[in-house]
């Protein structure tokens, strides 16, 4: 169940979710091609990647998952998404993503709940950062419940 908007406190840190990114997962999103840093290993390591990259889009789905579970339809009829990806995901590594309440503002009759958010590996590097947005569910304004 979605907390309401008062509720929802600055600072509050949302549940985190951890995921191992396996060469499957990474195959699932690319589709199997020659000559793709994403699938083809050999490739991978010819452009000087360690193993094949995992899509940018893969990180920015976790931040989703862990705002679907925050605010519900709030996110998914409602959310901004924002975010700059600063070290590459490779196969093998473990992604661990995270998002932190910064603001909340009245957007017409509802309320705007934005996060910080990042995802970062097994070693605890950044690679990815950005901020996420949704409207919080059941929300109380001015006392009146709406």
């Amino acid at each position: 169940m979605q907390k309401t908007a008062d509720a929802i406190q600055i600072g509050e840190t949302l549940p985190i979710t951890t995921k191992a990114i396996s060469q499957r997962q990474i195959d699932c999103y690319s589709g199997v091609r020659p000559h793709s840093i994403h699938t083809d290993v050999e490739w991978a390591k010819k452009k000087g990647f360690a193993a094949p990259l995992a899509q940018a889009l893969m990180s920015t789905a976790y931040i989703s998952q862990i705002m679907v579970q925050f605010l519900g339809e709030g996110f998914v009829k409602g959310g901004k998404l924002s975010a700059a990806f600063i070290k590459p995901v490779l196969a093998g590594d473990v992604l661990t993503a995270h998002a932190v309440v910064t603001h909340k503002e009245i957007e017409g009759d509802q309320v705007r709940i934005t996060v910080e958010c990042w995802c970062q590996n097994q070693d605890g590097v950044k690679t990815m950062v950005g901020t996420a947005s949704g409207l919080a569910k059941d929300l109380k304004i001015s006392g009146t419940r709406k």
